[in-house]
């Protein structure tokens, strides 16, 4: 039966949710900390039901009886998903409070009875696919990641600070997520008082040395900050952060917990890679995929040898991501110039990268 798009729809959860770069439509409901998927049906079909029924479409299991047996409807609206309470019980969540309608959009949390259920677009699954790469595979991770890709969303959509915490320089790794979550034509600047301001390039991003230098430049994007370096002027930049006009997304990157503490979120805990000896070879591959596709080869470009190598070499994420890409244009370019223009860098840059390393391969110069 085709529904009428209501006019009193829920579009948007906050005022700040366009920021949340993820928009794209959503294909699935996934149940919180499982991989237990109920995966929404293609067009024509403009509606399913969602209960404890056996006869719903989506039919939640809810030992604690509170799910009713029809407790919505999803229907299909202009702008996407519309999921409306069909006066159960015990209603629909979003955030802890009841609605009688919510607007699916990616990433969002839905509760019906005590199950949880997020809203997955194919953007979306791609971002908790690499936080699963940084946090971990195994299924006591799965709660993990899923909290991680809450803090991700909630620091875009409502302009809390995201903080990462871990072994080594994070920066490349908040850059990631930063391309994934909120775009990667949005600034990222990174604010380094040790380091003198200067232009991004392959290695490393824009940089300034006080926050309110940086601030104007990374309008509309991320400002990155290092716990052990902080800007002189860190307190004035966070008052800044706190105007209404304010778009700027601040990602704290920390060596210990105890570091993040003062910023009142619970931070995205990166463990190490030697802590993760049976998964490294996994994501080594998964670096190597994104390189292939990024630089547009044909994926023939990361044999054996290679990936051996970057496991002997690389001993965190972003020296594995690196090393992948690196290795991946060195194999599919016909000189060392051309590898570099692949990757966005001098020539002279990549030359000494090579002279550092007992290469896997012939580099032709």
């Amino acid at each position: 039966m085709q529904m009428k798009t209501p006019t009193h729809v829920f579009t948007k959860t906050d005022s700040a949710a366009s920021e949340w770069a993820i928009d794209d439509d959503v294909v699935r409901l996934r149940e919180w900390g499982t991989d237990k998927r109920h995966v929404l049906p293609p067009p024509p079909t403009n509606e399913c039901t969602v209960g404890a029924a056996a006869v719903c479409a989506i039919r939640l299991d809810d030992p604690s009886q509170q799910v009713s047996r029809l407790h919505a409807r999803l229907i299909r609206a202009e702008t996407g998903w519309l999921l409306r309470d069909e006066r159960s019980k015990n209603g629909v969540r979003i955030d802890g409070a009841r609605r009688s309608e919510i607007m699916l959009t990616p990433g969002i949390e839905v509760g019906i009875g005590r199950t949880t259920l997020i809203a997955e677009s194919v953007r979306s699954i791609e971002l908790r696919d690499f936080l699963a790469r940084l946090l971990g595979w195994g299924a006591s991770q799965i709660e993990i990641v899923d909290r991680a890709l809450r803090s991700v969303r909630m620091a875009a959509a409502r302009r809390v600070a995201l903080v990462l915490c871990g072994d080594g320089d994070l920066v490349p790794t908040a850059y990631s997520i930063h391309r994934r979550a909120r775009n990667s034509h949005r600034p990222f600047i990174v604010c380094d008082p040790r380091r003198l301001p200067r232009k991004a390039n392959v290695r490393s991003a824009q940089s300034y040395t006080t926050g309110m230098e940086a601030l104007p430049v990374a309008a509309g994007g991320s400002l990155c900050v290092r716990t052990g370096r902080l800007p002189p002027d860190f307190g004035e930049l966070v008052e800044a952060l706190r105007a209404p006009d304010a778009r700027i997304q601040l990602i704290v990157c920390g060596d210990e917990l105890h570091d993040c503490e003062r910023y009142c979120v619970i931070p995205i805990a990166i463990p190490s890679l030697a802590s993760r000896g049976e998964e490294v070879d996994r994501i080594i591959t998964e670096y190597a995929a994104d390189a292939i596709a990024e630089l547009g080869t044909s994926g023939s470009e990361f044999p054996a040898i290679d990936h051996a190598w970057v496991r002997e070499h690389a001993a965190t994420l972003p020296e594995i991501e690196k090393a992948t890409a690196r290795l991946v244009a060195l194999r599919a370019a016909p000189s060392l110039s051309n590898a570099a223009a692949r990757l966005g860098m001098a020539p002279v840059s990549l030359y000494r990268w090579i002279g550092r390393r007992s290469m896997p391969m012939k580099v032709l110069q």
